[in-house]
């Protein structure tokens, strides 16, 4: 199971957006806002660890009872993700994380009361574990380019229709304390910047023109989402 640190690259108007705010021209936004925004950017920049651990499954179908079955009986389950990855000819799965840093920076300035500076820095963390998972998606399609094959969209359990319970299958496929990385027993990952992302690789997969669409997804809450 392949361990990689891949870059990350802080996008202050996904951060911005994040925030509530439309762009970096934003009337509502005071100097004092983008100066707090731009020096957390680059104190992040420091305290990500940003570190993947995934791999690359052969599956099986059980049409009927909408099952991609693993190794070891372990699958997932359920029309929506059985759908999206049926023509798939082999599933990547990938946990993503920035460690703990960022958001134990972000927890000391709520304690403390700066609530606004503790805001910016879930933020930050938040626009910089999206840029890891953007990174990642395009080394992949890099790697299915050179094979003639075409990568699906990302999934992650809790998002679409798709249980959150199916992350606790993710964390027996994959080492995931091999970048500090754990499931509580709500299916939250600790830290708190991680994901996890389900990804098919195949000929007949359409090609998304991003790596995920908030349109398609009914997580409300969810960090990532733009629309």
């Amino acid at each position: 199971m392949p361990v990689i640190k891949l870059p990350i690259n802080i996008d202050k108007a996904q951060v911005l957006r994040y925030l509530g705010y439309k762009n970096t021209k934003d009337q509502n936004m005071s100097s004092m806002i983008e100066k707090k925004v731009d020096i957390a950017i680059r104190e992040a920049s420091v305290l990500a660890v940003p570190q993947i651990n995934y791999d690359f499954f052969n599956f099986v179908l059980d049409a009927k009872n909408k099952k991609i079955i693993f190794k070891e009986e372990l699958y997932f389950s359920g029309e929506y993700i059985f759908k999206n990855l049926e023509k798939a000819e082999e599933i990547v799965i990938a946990i993503l994380t920035l460690g703990d840093k960022i958001e134990k920076k972000s927890a000391e300035l709520f304690s403390q009361g700066d609530y606004l500076r503790g805001m910016i820095y879930d933020a930050v963390g938040s626009a910089a574990l999206k840029d890891l998972n953007s990174s990642f998606f395009k080394k992949l399609c890099a790697k299915a380019g050179n094979e003639k094959r075409r990568v699906s969209r990302g999934f992650s359990p809790g998002s679409g229709d798709w249980s959150i319970e199916e992350q606790a299958t993710i964390f027996k496929l994959l080492n995931a304390e091999s970048i500090g990385v754990s499931l509580k027993e709500s299916m939250m990952m600790a830290p708190v910047k991680s994901i996890s992302v389900v990804y098919g690789l195949g000929k007949d997969l359409a090609m998304p023109d991003a790596e995920h669409d908030c349109v398609n997804c009914n997580l409300a809450d969810c960090q990532f989402r733009s629309t």
